[in-house]
């Protein structure tokens, strides 16, 4: 089995919240979760075959779209 993602595999950021709970967030948006800890966060991700990368910064589950932020 192969232990890379595949080319076409969402992104995934991994990191906490401004209340501290784990979050896993797709770079698109479309899925992610609150986790008890990294680790859960990190099998999540992975178990939709993605690639993880750390937040830098602290994350929120869903990201205002571009329309979203017009209003």
């Amino acid at each position: 089995m192969n232990s890379y993602p595949r080319i076409d595999a969402p992104l995934f950021e991994i990191g906490r919240d401004p209340g501290g709970h784990w979050l896993a967030r797709s770079a698109d948006g479309r899925e992610g979760g609150v986790f008890v800890s990294r680790d859960e966060a990190e099998k999540f991700a992975r178990s939709r075959g993605g690639a993880v990368a750390n937040a830098r910064e602290p994350l929120t589950l869903w990201r205002k779209t571009s329309r979203e932020s017009a209003f």
